[in-house]
């Protein structure tokens, strides 16, 4: 083989090596990317989501929701610490719980609205499920967690309850 014909496939094989970690780079910043994601700053019913921000909030609340998906292995566990959490939350806090689930059937205390709509499903945008919006009465993303269990749920709630009472005067 020339010298030429050698380097050229030398060439070629480091191209591709090149391309291969170029696009494993990518992935890699993409993923950071979505594990960053905080949401936060986010307004339902903007554009055509009013329909969203309409079901979302509560007129001089805030809303508590939780996305949830018919594939989520800690779902149920989440779902039972919202019915524990809802009955003693604050009167200007309130719970939504989010499914893409239309058959959706899980037993939940009344106090906690359970929206089935795929399109308001879609609208939550953060990119991990389960997870927790706090939402305020103009429909404003104030924070947002992904839940792993039902006991981060609690701690995320408790804190923010616990955060609102020593804001007040």
């Amino acid at each position: 083989m020339d010298p030429t014909s050698a380097a050229v496939i030398v060439l070629a094989i480091l191209v591709a090596l090149l391309f291969a970690a170029g696009a494993g780079l990518y992935r890699r910043v993409r993923e950071l990317e979505l594990a960053t994601y905080n949401g936060v700053g986010v307004r339902f019913g903007a554009g055509q989501d009013e329909q969203a921000r309409s079901a979302i909030t509560t007129p001089g609340g805030t809303t508590l929701v939780v996305k949830i998906n018919r594939q989520c292995p800690v779902c149920e566990e989440v779902l039972l610490a919202i019915g524990k959490l809802a009955p003693g939350l604050p009167a200007d806090y309130s719970f939504a719980v989010v499914s893409d689930d239309p058959g959706f059937d899980k037993s939940l205390p009344a106090e906690v609205r359970v929206i089935k709509d795929p399109a308001i499903w879609r609208s939550v945008t953060v990119p991990y499920t389960p997870a927790l919006l706090v939402v305020d009465a103009d429909g404003l993303v104030v924070f947002t967690s992904p839940l792993g269990s039902g006991d981060a749920l609690v701690d995320v709630v408790e804190r923010a309850v616990a955060r609102r009472r020593e804001a007040q005067p």
